[in-house]
């Protein structure tokens, strides 16, 4: 009874104040290459940017070694706890939303984590605190973003915008996932490649999928992260590198999406902080499903790899190693440029 009091005056507090509600809910709601064997790096297209006189690469706003943010990205990680998994999954797979109906709006996801010792260091230990599912959601625009954050949207798929329904959204977090509150990732999208995605035929603005409760849900697609710690000052130069590469994803059976995530801010967007994992940047590529994926990624393994300028080799751009992250996911919702 204590914790469902308690839950109810949150509810009430967060309604009550407008100004600081949505910034509440989305958080109540809401680890990196020096290769993927050196692949995941290979072929990723330039999008929204331009080559200044000298061969650098410039983007739009006029910074020089920088590339162009094309799409903004918001997730949101969670810890599930064991046991709990196939009623998180209903919790989302029960939720209403238009959000697939909005200006701007190109897909959704929530990535449940591959944690089967076949996907790198994510899938190698058994971190009980390590998030495990991720909703991800890619906008065309931050502009997009917020329009949808302080909208009515917001509010119907965040318990219809009444204390009730928001400490029953509450009280679901609370029993489903480690330490109540998820953490918000923000991100700028670069370079993305994508084909034509499949919404929903019937026009709805978010999937209808049946669930138990008891059964976790069938895997949409595969998600592949390669997380990223680039030192201070070298982002332009790490940004200008996957630039220079040709891309030939859209040659593979079973690609759907590529974007190079560069970090926003931390527990706010741009608002200044350093990531509280201290990833940087991200790739993040959406493929039919894991076979795809291995089948693309055994053929570029299989390629010449591009030989170091220089008789020092290039710079070491990394703090720390990178971390390739692997995911299944579930209600996928696409819009019909794709990503």
């Amino acid at each position: 009874m204590t914790l469902t009091r308690s839950i109810f005056a949150v509810a009430g507090a967060a309604l009550a104040l407008p100004h600081l509600s949505p910034h509440f809910l989305t958080a109540a709601f809401s680890t990196p290459l020096q290769s993927l064997d050196s692949t995941i790096v290979r072929g990723m297209v330039a999008d929204s940017i331009t080559t200044s006189s000298d061969g650098s690469i410039e983007s739009l706003d006029g910074r020089t070694d920088a590339v162009a943010t094309s799409r903004y990205i918001v997730q949101n990680r969670f810890r599930v706890k064991a046991g709990r998994e196939a009623a998180f999954e209903k919790r989302w797979a029960d939720s209403k939303s238009r959000v697939g109906n909005l200006p701007g709006f190109r897909f959704f996801c929530m990535m449940r984590l591959v944690n089967d010792n076949k996907g790198g260091r994510d899938g190698d230990d058994d971190d009980n605190e390590r998030p495990n599912y991720v909703s991800s959601t890619v906008w065309e625009t931050y502009d997009n973003f917020e329009a949808w954050r302080k909208g009515d949207a917001f509010k119907e798929s965040h318990g219809g915008g009444t204390i009730k329904g928001v400490a029953s959204m509450l009280l679901a977090t609370a029993r489903n996932t480690k330490g109540g509150k998820p953490k918000p990732a923000y991100w700028e999208g670069l370079l993305p490649t994508s084909i034509e995605g499949t919404p929903p035929a019937d026009g709805a603005g978010f999937r209808t999928v049946e669930t138990d409760g008891t059964t976790t849900l069938p895997t949409d697609c595969f998600i592949a992260m390669n997380r990223f710690s680039v030192r201070p000052g070298m982002g332009g130069a790490f940004e200008a590198r996957f630039a220079s590469r040709e891309s030939t994803l859209k040659d593979y059976d079973g690609f759907k999406g590529f974007l190079m995530l560069r970090r926003d801010g931390n527990k706010k967007p741009n608002d200044g902080d350093e990531p509280d994992d201290g990833c940087t940047h991200s790739t993040f590529s959406v493929w039919k499903d894991r076979g795809a994926f291995e089948a693309w990624r055994s053929d570029s393994a299989a390629k010449p790899k591009p030989k170091a300028e220089g008789s020092g080799g290039p710079p070491n751009i990394y703090a720390s190693p990178p971390v390739p992250s692997f995911y299944e996911g579930i209600l996928a919702l696409e819009s019909t440029p794709g990503i």
